[in-house]
């Protein structure tokens, strides 16, 4: 028993080790590599749709989220294209404005693309990262929610998507919130992030979807936030054959939603576009 323990600990250093080495090699305090956008720079549009359809129905809305890695993977344009079809609302992680990216997102004729931007990085020809929310159906309001607090070293901070929809037969709206949740922080840190994003929804009265990368690798992590979203009388979607990335064992994204009934949910085990696995999950209001 305790060797198991000392071997969890030395990876656990290992993995704090590789990661500040990798932050301080890529990081030019100097140049000022990462330049944050002002308030008025944050959102950009990718692949402007004009003929957006406006209502979703409501009895069978189809969302998609996955963390892409920044396309860095060889299958992730492959895998792309085919997981994307037929969707009606994409909440992506990760997204990042470099050519091959770009690409793949202006080809799609469907939807438009609303990237929130964490950062701009100077050294890949100011490409943004962020997450970007993309639907075949035109949103009623696009919005952002920054991180308080920012990852440490690169001094850069981590978004939450504010996107809001409407749906058939109904006067309420369907509001998504789609987040790449700050990272190598404390679990005070993350849930000063996550209950900012529920506060914002608490104000909105209508069914919401909140999804997206937690970096909950932590049991800390996990429990702070297991709690903190029956507090806000959220409910966890679960998945059957449930391949979902995980660090130090514990699982890093999820589904949450409110006022909503899960018809199918699953997770893309097999795909290989991305060290993270993609989550599907069909919803009715």
């Amino acid at each position: 028993m305790l060797l198991v323990k000392n071997m969890n600990n030395l990876i656990k250093l290992n993995f704090w080790a590789i990661f500040f080495v990798t932050l301080l090699s890529s990081y030019d305090a100097r140049a000022g590599r990462f330049l944050i956008p002002r308030d008025n720079n944050v959102i950009a549009v990718l692949n402007r749709v004009e003929s957006l359809e406006y209502i979703i129905p409501r009895d069978d809305i189809k969302v998609f989220v996955w963390n892409m890695y920044k396309g860095g993977k060889d299958t992730w344009s492959k895998d792309f294209k085919t997981l994307i079809k037929d969707k009606d609302i994409l909440l992506l992680q990760e997204v990042l404005t470099v050519p091959h990216m770009t690409k793949e997102i202006m080809k799609d004729s469907a939807r438009t693309y609303y990237i929130a931007t964490s950062f701009i990085d100077k050294k890949r020809n100011y490409a943004r990262t962020g997450v970007a929310t993309a639907s075949q159906f035109e949103p009623v309001r696009v919005g952002w929610q920054r991180s308080y607090y920012r990852e440490p070293v690169i001094k850069t901070p981590k978004m939450v998507g504010v996107v809001e929809y409407d749906l058939t037969g109904t006067d309420k709206n369907l509001l998504t919130l789609n987040i790449h949740a700050i990272n190598f922080v404390s679990t005070r840190k993350l849930k000063h992030m996550v209950k900012a994003a529920l506060d914002e929804a608490s104000r909105h009265d209508g069914p919401v979807v909140f999804g997206g990368d937690f970096n909950t690798w932590s049991k800390k992590k996990l429990r702070m936030l297991s709690s903190l979203m029956n507090r806000y009388r959220y409910k966890a979607v679960s998945f059957a054959k449930d391949g979902r990335m995980k660090t130090f064992g514990n699982i890093l994204d999820h589904v949450f939603i409110r006022d909503l009934k899960v018809k199918k949910s699953m997770v893309y085990n097999a795909i290989e576009g991305s060290d993270h696995k993609a989550m599907e999950v069909h919803l009715a209001f």
